[in-house]
């Protein structure tokens, strides 16, 4: 299975994220780690993570230039993008760190509601 290939036009659409972009989630005590790994017919630098409150995805593009997504994942945490940070690991797998989001930072700076209210 991970060496076939088909180039008929409607295999194509048959679904071929989970085969080209499978992705896995950890967490440490502070970050939940996003596993990516795609297939070597993935474009290389073409590889995005979008977030959607706790879900997300990750879209790519093959050699062709065909877009290519990976199923949709519920993170276990509400993420913070910045600070974020990649890496590979030695078996070639995308690793993304995302910092989990605490309490405070989902609820704001509390000087922000007392200026709203007056």
């Amino acid at each position: 299975m991970s060496g076939a290939r088909s180039s008929g036009a409607g295999i194509a659409t048959a679904d071929p994220a989970p085969v080209a972009l499978a992705i896995w989630v950890s967490e440490t005590r502070d970050a939940v780690l996003l596993h990516i790994q795609a297939s070597r017919d993935v474009e290389p630098g073409s590889v995005e993570v979008r977030f959607a409150g706790r879900k997300t995805v990750v879209l790519a593009r093959d050699v062709a230039g065909r877009p290519i997504r990976s199923r949709a994942l519920r993170l276990p945490e509400l993420v913070l993008e910045e600070g974020s940070s990649a890496d590979y690991d030695t078996d070639g797998t995308l690793v993304m760190t995302l910092r989990k989001q605490t309490a405070a930072e989902d609820a704001g700076p509390a000087d922000d509601v007392a200026t709203d209210a007056r």
